[in-house]
């Protein structure tokens, strides 16, 4: 059996098939020592860690982690980071992410653990973690305090099981990825009855709202916006192998969740799983590590209008209408539009997610 750990391996040597010039370890004139991107990386067998990174992709610091990681936080006002360990995860690892010191590691008390999400609140003070309960899957939104050595503070809970991303909207409401998959460990337990859901909370934690898709085993599990009011969610299909339904959605005020639309065979591109997702004002982008590529989708019509090989494809940040696509490949790919697009090598191999800095 080939495993994640190999494939990884092999991809890191492939070659991006599209046509985009590339060019070695980023563009000529970036400056190496400015934070703009932040992710986990694998560093071989059994070694992880989160790097910090310039706007090409390039490392400027680099922590090892305890295990393997997945999603990071970013808090600009402190210049703070934290990355979350990858379900079920037993840590979450607070660092400064100028100065590359590490600044608080917590530990999951021993019947609990991580999702491998968080979001900093908006002013920057709290910081909210997807969390379960090992024996039920019970969803969990951690909070913690920021400005007392992220001591938790409260929970929030009772919204479904298996939360996996949370995302802030601009007028603080939580927006939460309820994947509805209890498992043990990473076995899936009841696929039958799985109830995932997007949902919205109060930031005192009160439930506003929760939204469903026809079909119950598409579990909601990355979350994006575009800066406004849209929200994006990513799925993992856990039904029927030979079926390949959306695996994107867009929610705005006042309507129902609504499927992006691709052909069912560029769908199987996707091979089930979204991992990342990106808003800009025209453009939604989404990647598949599990499809070796990304799609782009317009934002006016839901349509798929370009669909790209990347090998194990991983995070996305939209910054300023431009998009950036890292890869366990350790390309780098740089995108303000579909076909219009450069690629670099950055050296790092890169990992489910990234966040920008700044």
């Amino acid at each position: 059996m080939v495993t994640d750990q190999t494939r990884r391996t092999l991809l890191k040597a492939a070659l991006f098939g599209a046509t985009a010039p590339i060019l070695p370890f980023g563009c000529a004139g970036v400056a190496p020592t400015q934070p703009r991107l932040v992710g986990c990386a694998l560093n071989g067998r059994e070694r992880y860690s989160v790097v910090v990174a310039n706007e090409a992709g390039v490392p400027i610091h680099q922590l090892p982690l305890p295990e393997r990681g997945h999603g990071v936080a970013v808090n600009a006002t402190l210049g703070h980071a934290v990355a979350f360990a990858r379900r079920p995860g037993s840590y979450l690892m607070v660092f400064d992410y100028n100065s590359g010191q590490m600044l608080h590691l917590i530990k999951a008390a021993s019947s609990r653990h991580y999702y491998g999400h968080g979001v900093y609140s908006n002013d920057g003070k709290l910081l909210f973690a997807t969390e379960g309960e090992r024996a039920t899957s019970r969803g969990i939104i951690g909070v913690y305090d920021v400005t007392d050595g992220y001591k938790k503070l409260t929970e929030f809970s009772g919204f479904g099981l298996g939360p996996h991303e949370v995302i802030i909207m601009p007028d603080d409401r939580l927006v939460i990825g309820v994947g509805g998959v209890h498992t043990d460990g990473r076995t899936p337990l009841n696929l039958a009855s799985m109830q995932p859901s997007l949902s919205y909370l109060s930031p005192q934690g009160d439930l506003l709202e929760q939204l469903t898709l026809d079909d119950h085993h598409l579990s909601i599990r990355h979350l994006a916006h575009d800066g406004d009011e849209t929200v994006l969610c990513g799925q993992q299909y856990r039904g029927d192998p030979d079926e390949y339904p959306s695996l994107l959605a867009m929610h705005k005020p006042g309507e129902k969740l609504t499927p992006l639309q691709a052909e069912p065979e560029q769908w199987a591109r996707f091979n089930h799983y979204i991992a990342s997702i990106a808003a800009t004002s025209e453009w939604i982008l989404a990647t598949s590590p599990r499809g070796n590529c990304y799609g782009i989708w317009s934002k006016a019509t839901g349509k798929l209008v370009e669909l790209s090989a990347l090998p194990d494809a991983s995070g996305v940040v939209a910054k300023d209408d431009l998009f950036s696509v890292s890869s366990g490949s350790g390309q780098v790919i740089t995108q303000s539009q579909p076909k219009d697009k450069t690629a670099s090598l950055s050296g790092v191999q890169w990992d489910n997610h990234w966040n920008a800095i700044g």
